[in-house]
């Protein structure tokens, strides 16, 4: 894929079955827009079918069909409101619900198991919003200051091992059950989905993989790739280019799937600081009404 610019975002994807797969289950979608007051905004997906007969790659490829469906009917009336990340969380939740009943639904038509990972990341005035179930990852890499993040949690069992104490996070990236999913859609039971928000500059670069990529690699031998290529100014479909190259040459066996998008602008003084308060103020009151649900105050 060439490189190419958007007018406030610039981005880059890639997608390859793997070495030893003829069937690739990741499908992934990257919206770019602006609402009707000129903000602009983008939304980032990314989903691995659970399977490897075919079944998978029918799950991944519904849910993202209706993620973009949502994205087309509802997320522009959604960032035209003044508190638009509340609402998004709230609204993708009750997305992602509806895709594991849809999931749950086909499966007894067809006969057949069908799951899928999936994550979303949604961009707006300096404001992330990730929805994520599953085990693929959204990072944020700040070139400014060579940090990598990982913003998701990956429900599998070999990281519930490592939350607990019970495994390093060496040993867990070679475990025999390092790909055992203690949460997907389209599973026995609700989804329990992870929600995040927090704030992002110029400076940041956003990346969404499945977990072909990053079982290629250390969180640090990302971190160190990207640090390469944002010394020697590389773009994002560049730096996914390399990406990838660097990760076929380990002939990976699941497929894989990279997703890079970095915002353009400039930093505004004092932005930073509101947006701090505005989101600690938004935790509170979600913490809040939780807890007055729990209690019944």
């Amino acid at each position: 894929m060439r490189k190419t610019i958007a007018v406030h975002w610039q981005y880059g994807a890639d997608t390859r079955s793997g070495w030893f797969h003829t069937i690739n289950e990741d499908r992934s979608l990257l919206r770019l827009s602006t609402t009707e007051g000129r903000v602009p905004y983008a939304a980032a997906v990314i989903a691995d079918g659970i399977g490897g007969s075919g079944d998978g790659e029918l799950a991944s490829e519904l849910a993202v069909e209706l993620v973009k469906d949502w994205l087309e009917r509802r997320l522009p009336g959604i960032m035209a409101g003044t508190r638009p990340y509340k609402a998004i969380e709230r609204d993708a939740a009750d997305l992602f619900h509806a895709i594991h009943r849809k999931l749950r639904e086909q499966a007894v038509e067809r006969r057949q198991h069908l799951g899928t990972t999936l994550s979303m990341l949604v961009l707006s005035d300096s404001v992330y919003t990730i929805i994520h179930v599953g085990d693929c990852r959204v990072y944020r890499y700040d070139s400014d200051s060579n940090r990598l993040r990982r913003l998701t949690r990956d429900h599998t069992w070999v990281n519930a091992q490592v939350r607990k104490g019970l495994m390093t996070s060496k040993k867990a990236r070679s475990h025999p059950k390092r790909h055992v999913l203690l949460q997907s859609l389209g599973m026995r039971g609700e989804p329990k989905l992870y929600i995040r928000s927090g704030y992002y500059d110029p400076e940041s670069l956003f990346m969404l993989t499945s977990d072909g990529f990053h079982d290629c690699f250390s969180d640090g031998a990302i971190a160190l790739l990207l640090q390469r290529a944002s010394s020697s100014g590389e773009e994002p479909q560049r730096i996914c280019d390399t990406l990838m190259f660097k990760a076929m040459e380990r002939r990976p066996r699941d497929n894989i799937s990279l997703l890079l998008i970095k915002p353009l602008g400039r930093k505004q003084a004092g932005h930073e600081a509101a947006l701090r308060i505005r989101l600690l103020w938004h935790r509170w009151c979600m913490r809040a009404q939780a807890l007055a649900g729990k209690y019944k105050l």
